[in-house]
């Protein structure tokens, strides 16, 4: 019984033995002339080639990844910003389409969308020039009187020159406000028939894709 017992515990103790070899850890990395080597540790002038955690019997615990150069990490961090720019582009063409698949039902909606907001802007840029011929007519009128005070040898006023002044200014004001709904009228037009023609490549989408559901299959 004894000796079948000793014989036991040393079958046992090999076993573990054979276990505890199987879960020893290893590491696997490229040496400097491209071979791979295996050993039970990583010299520090390796580490940045990458390396393998392994075991025995030929298991990766973990990978670790070579380190970048820094025209690799500059290239990587090229690549990532213009896939993030990408992503960036798709996710907002997706909310213009869905924003023109839900204002419009046809190309003849954003024609009539596109002459009401063209004659809000045009009537605008209407009251501006009413205003600036007026503002031209009291500098007109205030530089006659300042004129003729000066012709007969009178000291302008100072009232009267602070008002020429103000009036200056905003006739200056007047007329860049002018310029810049004139600059929004085109920009308004041009932005709705870029909807126009993103509006109809949709509808032409979905003509195919139901022409294609529609036609029997073999």
């Amino acid at each position: 019984m004894a000796r079948f017992l000793m014989v036991l515990a040393l079958c046992w103790s090999g076993f573990y033995a054979v276990q505890a070899e199987a879960q020893s850890i290893y590491y696997r990395y490229p040496g400097p002339d491209g071979t791979v080597v295996i050993d039970t540790s990583v010299p520090p002038d390796a580490v940045p080639r990458g390396y393998d955690i392994i075991r025995l019997d030929g298991t990766v615990v973990k990978t670790i990844a070579p380190k970048l150069s820094e025209a690799e990490r500059k290239a990587r961090e090229l690549e990532f910003g213009i896939e993030e720019a990408r992503a960036a582009a798709d996710a907002k063409t997706r909310k213009w389409d869905e924003s023109l698949l839900l204002r419009y039902s046809n190309t003849q909606d954003i024609d009539v969308a596109k002459k009401r907001a063209l004659n809000d802007i045009k009537v605008r840029i209407s009251i501006l020039k009413s205003n600036l011929s007026v503002i031209k007519q009291q500098v007109y009128s205030n530089q006659a009187e300042a004129a003729e005070l000066e012709r007969r040898g009178h000291k302008v006023p100072s009232e009267l020159t602070d008002t020429l002044a103000s009036l200056r200014r905003e006739l200056t004001t007047t007329e860049q406000h002018i310029t810049a709904r004139q600059e929004e009228l085109e920009q308004v037009a041009t932005n709705y028939e870029r909807d126009k023609a993103r509006f109809a490549d949709l509808q032409e989408q979905v003509e195919l894709r139901r022409h294609y559901y529609a036609k029997p299959k073999k």
